[in-house]
């Protein structure tokens, strides 16, 4: 392994925001729509607040050791074979999230737009790009992502504008007033997703600053998830709630309804040769924690060397794992929500626990370098006027609290919607602004955090 492969945090924000929304556009979309209908865009605050749990840890494994991934943590806090055994757990869902981000490309090539295709070469060329970047590092993927994540902001913030002549805002009203066991339900089943960026672990050892880690993550996820709600809004709003819970791709189906003019009504092939790549992006970074993941164990550093036969492996399971479409969305739907809070929590748990215990054992615990010392101290000159204002804790704070208030908003919606409903339409309205409001707060720490470093 490569220890000196570094990427910074705009690459990392990238990655992560990459990593929450790419896989669900073409698995998720339709699931929530048909358990929550009209209030499927409020089916992920539940993901974000797991999602922060899940940044602050990997910010406390960061600051107390540095220069390490979570699978040489791993070994490190728990021993060889404790280590070994939770790394075989972790290494168990990255392979669960490799095929069905494999097969779910593959059935989606075959059903739109490669018919005649034969699967096992749907799968087979996955595999190639594969075996390509996996004789590279997470540099060049982060790099890559870099160029192609910007370009599927654009377009999804722009989808609005473009299906401006389809949009009817009465298609989602009225606005929380689906029981709340059906919202709750659709909230658990998008952790499924948001699980995903566990694998960000694996890169860890690029970074070297708790704040940068945790950061990134914040505002990549949060980014993420702001424009997958905007997504799932623009489905119900365009298509409605009905139909779109019986498509299989609700968001290709939605950028099918784009008619620009007579001669601008193809706009789904563009758009579509921006959604593949970024989903390309994913699956090789999760290939890349594979491959680190499984060198950690053997103790193997040059990764390279397994590079081609585990790809190979993984094409070949994909082959064999789903016979389906349909069973490629019951398993990202229903089961990998089990999977994910049935072992991430107790991971976190007894990695946390065992760092702590072994933190007390040591006199002078290990400590980042960028840690240390003023850490959270900016230079004056270098900051704007706004962020003078605030200090990188607060700014985090102030993110938690807007999440915080934007579930109490949908909790007094839910509570007064089928009595008042302007009440009900107003906290969705708040909620909408406190979810852009903590993209822009997390956007902050990622600025301040790396200014504070600039001026050491």
């Amino acid at each position: 392994m490569d220890k000196k492969q570094v990427i910074n945090q705009r690459q990392l924000a990238w990655l992560a925001s990459s990593v929450i929304t790419s896989g669900g556009i073409f698995t998720l979309q339709n699931v929530l729509i048909r358990v929550s209908e009209m209030d499927a865009w409020f089916s992920y605050i539940l993901s974000v607040f797991y999602i922060f749990v899940i940044a602050a840890f990997f910010g406390y494994l960061v600051k107390m050791f540095p220069k390490l991934n979570i699978f040489e943590i791993s070994i490190h806090v728990l021993g060889r074979w404790g280590g070994t055994a939770v790394n075989l757990l972790i290494l168990f869902h990255f392979w669960q999230i490799l095929v069905q981000d494999m097969a779910s490309a593959s059935k989606y090539n075959s059903t739109l737009l490669l018919h005649n295709t034969p699967l096992e070469i749907l799968v087979l060329m996955p595999c190639l790009y594969l075996i390509y970047f996996g004789r590279s590092s997470v540099e060049i993927v982060a790099r890559v992502n870099d160029m192609f994540y910007p370009l599927f902001v654009i377009a999804t913030l722009s989808m609005p504008l473009l299906l401006s002549n389809e949009f009817n805002l009465q298609l989602a009203m009225p606005v929380l007033t689906m029981p709340l066991k059906q919202l709750a339900f659709s909230n658990l089943l998008a952790i499924g997703s948001a699980g995903d960026i566990f694998i960000l672990g694996a890169f860890l050892h690029t970074m070297y600053n708790a704040n940068h880690i945790r950061s990134a993550i914040r505002h990549g996820s949060l980014l993420g998830i702001c424009l997958f709600t905007l997504l799932i809004f623009l489905v119900l709003t365009v298509l409605g709630p009905k139909m779109p819970a019986n498509f299989i791709y609700p968001a290709y189906n939605l950028v099918q309804v784009i008619h620009v003019t007579d001669f601008l009504d193809r706009l789904d092939i563009v758009l579509m040769t921006i959604w593949l790549p970024v989903l390309g992006c994913k699956m090789i970074a999760i290939y890349l924690a594979i491959l680190l993941g499984i060198s950690s164990i053997i103790k193997e550093r040059n990764y390279p060397v397994i590079n081609k036969q585990v790809a190979l492996l993984v094409g070949l399971t994909t082959i064999l794992s789903f016979k389906s479409i349909t069973e490629v969305l019951a398993f990202a739907n229903f089961s990998m929500p089990l999977i994910v809070l049935g072992y991430q929590p107790f991971v976190i748990g007894i990695l946390f626990a065992a760092a702590k215990i072994k933190q007390r054992k040591q006199s002078h615990p290990m400590a980042s370098p960028s840690d240390s010392g003023n850490s959270n101290k900016t230079p004056p000159e270098q900051m704007t006027k706004t962020s003078v204002r605030f200090s990188y804790k607060q700014w985090l704070w102030l993110g938690n609290i807007l999440i915080v208030f934007s579930t109490v908003c949908i909790v007094i919606g839910l509570a007064f919607g089928k009595y008042k409903p302007i009440m009900s339409t107003a906290c969705a309205m708040c909620f909408a602004c406190c979810l852009f409001l903590t993209v822009l707060t997390t956007y902050m720490e990622v600025n301040l955090s790396k200014q504070s470093e600039v001026g050491k």
